[in-house]
């Protein structure tokens, strides 16, 4: 059961992250960079309740996609794949290598399927070499990707929760 402040965390975060996401939308593209941000808010709530995580990782797809299919697809299959793997990953176990592994093989997949099963490069041009190769960049990619964000998105958490903040 997700008790009523989780759930109002978990929607007030969502629409953060659906802000965050739709940036080069609102704006430019030259904020792009900006929409990496859009993982920490469902990061913190999949740390806090990974049920709750999961509803807003959704509810932010739905509101992007609302303004940008576009922008909502790279949501579900990247940036939201990478919090809420992370997040959920994180409140299930401490060890960080496990973490860092599922989370990766997640992010692997997503972005496998935007590459191939969409056809959206997911590294702006075709990745070189024999399908096992390719996949193995984006693998390589993702873990540390993944390990960098890591670092960061607990940082970001353990200092809000130190301000008492959720």
């Amino acid at each position: 059961m997700i008790n009523t402040k989780t759930i109002a965390i978990g929607g007030l975060f969502a629409v953060i992250a659906a802000l965050f996401q739709l940036m080069p939308t609102m704006f430019s593209e030259a904020f792009v960079f900006l929409t990496i941000f859009s993982a920490l808010p469902i990061y913190i709530v999949s740390r806090i309740k990974p049920r709750a995580g999961v509803l807003s990782y959704f509810v932010a797809a739905m509101l992007t996609m609302f303004l940008s299919i576009h922008e909502g697809l790279f949501f579900l299959c990247t940036n939201g794949i990478v919090g809420i793997s992370l997040g959920i990953c994180s409140y299930y176990t401490k060890k960080k290598y496990i973490i860092w592994l599922l989370s990766s093989l997640m992010l692997t997949i997503t972005l496998s399927i935007m590459n191939y099963g969409i056809g959206i490069p997911v590294f702006g041009t075709k990745i070189p070499g024999a399908m096992m190769i390719q996949i193995a960049i984006i693998f390589l990619f993702s873990m540390i990707y993944n390990i960098l964000f890591y670092y960061f998105l607990r940082f970001i958490f353990n200092f809000l929760k130190r301000l008492k903040i959720y």
